[in-house]
């Protein structure tokens, strides 16, 4: 079942549950993952939130996500720079939760592309010209 917001269709994604430790103290983050449609377009997004003894509430949000993959990075990516450490984590699928594994290992999820950008320049041999636009005298 799909809820429609203007021309928008938003659906649910998936669930999953992370297991994160910080300052030893273990939590359980359950997150529901929805796909907006829009123009031929799809992205994720997701949102959830815990507390620590030093901040009444921490949110995670992660918007704009091209597929699953990117937006587990972004929020283990998340996590890591809010002090958390992931530990382990599950999907829910067909109505089960499937059994506890590793969570991927954090990078920037969204340095590839400019990674990928530079090295296809590089080995295209293009590079930039600069202009100068003040003459010397």
């Amino acid at each position: 079942m799909g809820f429609h917001w203007g021309t928008d269709v938003i659906t649910e994604h998936c669930r999953f549950q992370l297991e994160a430790s910080k300052l030893g103290r273990d939590v359980v983050f359950q997150v529901t993952v929805f796909c907006k449609e829009e123009r031929r377009r799809k992205r994720l997004f997701a949102a959830t939130q815990c507390s620590d003894p030093f901040h009444f509430l921490i949110q995670f949000i992660i918007r704009e996500a091209p597929d699953f993959e990117t937006l587990l990075h972004r929020f283990v990516h998340q996590l890591d720079h809010r002090g958390f450490e992931p530990i382990r984590m599950r999907i829910r699928e067909d109505g089960r939760w499937s059994d506890w594994g590793q969570v991927p290992a954090s990078g920037n999820p969204d340095a590839g592309t400019a990674a990928a950008a530079a090295a296809a320049e590089k080995a295209s041999g293009t590079k930039k010209k600069r202009s100068r636009s003040a003459k010397t005298s």
